[in-house]
């Protein structure tokens, strides 16, 4: 495939214009999710840098931008969006964070072999390359990683005269599920026993959360058993035969075989109704009779 390599040159750089100029999506100002992590070298003295980001957001900002470059595969030709990009950080046209953008942008399907034999001094000249060296490097997580370390870092942790404790971040309007080993590799605290997910508890000392087996998985999807469909109970009409209740557009008629949803399982019985417009829903189950409102979650057999 012939790429022409002034023309993607000059592609990057209306990238970078535009990202410095109009940030993200043409709004005004970039957001970078990072999380920035600081290292003391106590045997060279010196402080380095490591920037983390999802690795599904730049994945995301270079379709955005329909900017590829995964088929150049000369050295010398890959070399002129490294020395481009380079260049742009050491002269202030682009910050950090478009910096390792558009490393992205080129080495994403490289190793980090590659890209270090492509930043030695032979390659890209000793300015160059002595600058590299002082950036803080860069790092790539998947979204649960990213997402996972970030919640970690909300936990209250805190050493008292009674003792230390953790407590679990406030959240009142977003709940969160974790696997339980992930939530064990990041927080040191992992369920043991029949636990697969674990939902920590808003402000909670001591990680406390609720515990899910996986019979009871609530991100496993509940299959519908075949010849059935699920959904609410409405009241609706049937031709000129009157009131009706459907679910998913199939009628219930009187004695049909009906499981309501209850807790985190189905109760099996038989529909009845008195077909008046008021009345609740009848579910007889062995020697036993519940009622329902429309609305009610059910599965009935297709017909």
């Amino acid at each position: 495939m012939t790429i022409d390599l002034t023309d993607k040159l000059k592609q990057l750089e209306t990238i970078f214009t535009d990202l410095t100029t109009q940030g993200m999506e043409g709004k005004a100002g970039s957001v970078w999710p990072v999380i920035i992590r600081q290292y003391y070298n106590s045997l060279k003295a010196a402080t380095t840098y490591e920037y983390e980001y999802p690795n599904a957001f730049f994945n995301n900002l270079q379709f955005q931008k329909q900017f590829f470059l995964h088929h150049i595969e000369k050295k010398s030709e890959r070399l002129l969006f490294t020395k481009l990009v380079i260049d742009k950080h050491m002269c202030g046209e682009i910050d950090i964070f478009l910096y390792h953008f558009g490393m992205y942008l080129i080495y994403r399907y490289f190793s980090a072999r590659r890209i270090d034999e492509d930043l030695r001094e032979e390659s890209i000249g000793k300015k160059r390359a002595q600058f590299v060296q002082s950036l803080p490097s860069s790092r790539f997580k998947n979204t649960d990683d990213f997402i996972t370390s970030i919640w970690a870092y909300q936990i209250e942790d805190r050493d008292t005269d009674i003792g230390d404790y953790q407590r679990n971040p406030f959240m009142e309007k977003v709940r969160i599920l974790f696997n339980n080993e992930q939530f064990a590799a990041y927080t040191g605290r992992l369920y043991y026993g029949d636990v697969t997910w674990v939902e920590p508890i808003s402000g909670k000392l001591d990680l406390e959360c609720r515990k899910y087996s996986e019979e009871k998985d609530p991100m496993a999807p509940n299959p519908i058993p075949e010849g059935w469909v699920q959904g609410p109970i409405i009241l609706g009409h049937e031709g000129t035969s009157g009131l009706c209740h459907f679910v998913d557009g199939v009628p219930v008629h009187a004695g049909s075989g009906i499981q309501v949803k209850w807790g985190n399982g189905w109760i099996p019985g038989r529909y009845e109704w008195s077909f008046d417009g008021k009345s609740k829903i009848q579910v007889h189950c062995n020697n036993d009779v519940f009622y329902i409102s429309e609305g009610h979650q059910v599965r009935i057999r297709e017909r």
